[in-house]
């Protein structure tokens, strides 16, 4: 996965230019400016930072993750502003940072968190929140005659896409993607107050995490 993104890096952003998203992003982008405003965000797997450039007019500040040096690159191409920092790090061991964050933003990478690791993930995410923090989420359906084909399932359910790249490149990736039942029940054993927006090719959640004993 981390190889992956990594040579996609340059690829990427031409993902947001697919006309039938175009009406749905509108919105997602009010959504998200909405919750956002006067925010200190953690954002984990910024990628490009197409997402941290819709929050930064609205939030205080965001401190934006990813593993991938050639995406970060690109997010600090645009020339995001003072009040946004650029890490490299894994969302699996996010930094220790003194500062604790009123909001944790994790956009298109939901579904590739595997069903068996998201409360793991849940649980590392809200430790370096304040308690009672705002979690923001944007990712995908698998629309009707949309978009790549599942490839196969595993044990435990998780689905897998073939994707290829520019260079004829192939690689497997995780790509699960949950219903509302689903959502529902995998971010309620960590957040109260789950609210799904449900679109056509992308849904939308906002959450409030339960304090981390």
């Amino acid at each position: 996965m981390v190889d992956y993104y990594r040579q996609r890096a340059r690829e990427y952003d031409a993902l947001y230019e697919t006309v039938a998203w175009r009406a749905e992003l509108a919105v997602l982008k009010d959504w998200l400016v909405g919750h956002a405003n006067g925010k200190t965000i953690l954002e984990v797997a910024a990628g490009t930072g197409y997402w941290t450039a819709v929050a930064v007019p609205a939030a205080r500040t965001i401190t934006a993750i990813d593993i991938n040096a050639e995406t970060l690159a690109i997010a600090a191409a645009r020339n995001l502003g003072e009040h946004v920092t650029l890490l490299r790090a894994d969302a699996w061991c996010l930094p220790d940072t003194p500062q604790r964050f009123d909001l944790g933003m994790a956009h298109l990478w939901w579904s590739h968190v595997r069903k068996q690791d998201r409360g793991r993930f849940l649980s590392h995410f809200a430790s370096r929140l304040r308690a009672r923090a705002t979690l923001l989420m944007i990712d995908q359906n698998h629309a009707p005659g949309f978009g790549v084909p599942v490839s196969r399932r595993d044990a435990d359910g998780n689905t897998y896409q073939t994707r290829w790249l520019d260079s004829g490149e192939r690689f497997e990736v995780v790509k699960n993607y949950p219903d509302r039942a689903e959502l529902e029940q995998s971010l309620g054993a960590a957040c109260d107050d789950v609210r799904i927006l449900q679109l056509t090719h992308f849904w939308a959640v906002s959450a409030s995490f339960r304090p981390v004993p």
